[in-house]
């Protein structure tokens, strides 16, 4: 097989199994439940807000970004980042850092 094609078949892969997000149906009841302060309307307005107007711009810094250090760290650093992510919506339950970390899980990587 050629390299070019393996390498793109290995990024479609993981760009798919990245997407792969099955808590996203249950994200807003997590996030707005009784062990946090946070409100549903705070979810709404303030935390899924902040990923929605920062998308774009996010997206053509990652292009650049991605054309600069290629994919292979790229690709490492998604998954600590993933875990970062992860660990903060678990562990935190302080609004500050729950709009941080929707801006982390964009699209960036």
């Amino acid at each position: 097989m050629e390299s070019w094609l393996k390498i793109s078949l290995i990024l479609s892969l993981f760009g798919f199994l990245k997407e792969i997000r099955p808590s996203e149906p249950f994200i807003y009841e997590y996030l707005s439940g009784n062990w946090t302060d946070i409100t549903g309307r705070e979810v709404s307005e303030q935390i899924f807000a902040v990923g929605t107007y920062l998308n774009t711009p996010l997206v053509i810094i990652a292009f650049l970004v991605t054309d600069l250090f290629r994919y292979k760290p790229l690709i490492v650093l998604c998954g600590i980042f993933g875990i970062i992510v992860w660990s903060l919506v678990i562990w935190t339950p302080t609004l500050l850092i729950m709009q941080i970390m929707e801006v982390r899980q964009l699209n960036i990587y």
